[in-house]
């Protein structure tokens, strides 16, 4: 084996120099990939915040309506009008259903049952301990 210098010099590098124009386009792109990266960001939350706001106008319309709050949760709306849209449909399908028509009463004409007899002899009575 041969005996190597381990404590030698390191191959030399040659270090790279940049031009003003080169490191002046390292610098725009890098900050035009932190812009570009940033409006993203920055449109995502905008989008977020926005459906939030037609959540909040969505559950005050149908309270003013008196409609139940949870069918925000169902609706579909990208607008305001759109909103108020199916708003409106699910209020006239509301308005277009009628209860059925009871009558006088659902009990009408019914007459329970009253014995004026007691009869002391009813097993179950015994079988209870009741006389």
């Amino acid at each position: 084996m041969e005996n190597q210098n381990t404590t030698g010099t390191a191959p030399e590098t040659q270090e790279k120099t940049f031009t003003q124009e080169q490191v002046n386009a390292i610098v725009g792109k890098r900050l035009a990939e932190a812009k570009a990266s940033s409006e993203a960001a920055l449109s995502k939350k905008e989008a977020e915040l926005n459906i939030r706001e037609m959540q909040i106008r969505a559950k005050e319309l149908l309270a003013e309506k008196g409609l139940s709050k949870d069918l925000a949760d169902v609706l579909r709306y990208d607008n305001e009008e759109s909103l108020k849209a199916a708003i409106d449909v699910i209020e006239r399908s509301r308005d277009s259903i009628k209860a059925p028509d009871m009558g006088k009463g659902i009990f009408e004409g019914f007459k329970p049952i009253v014995s004026q007899e007691h009869d002391d002899s009813d097993p179950f009575r015994e079988a209870m301990g009741l006389k």
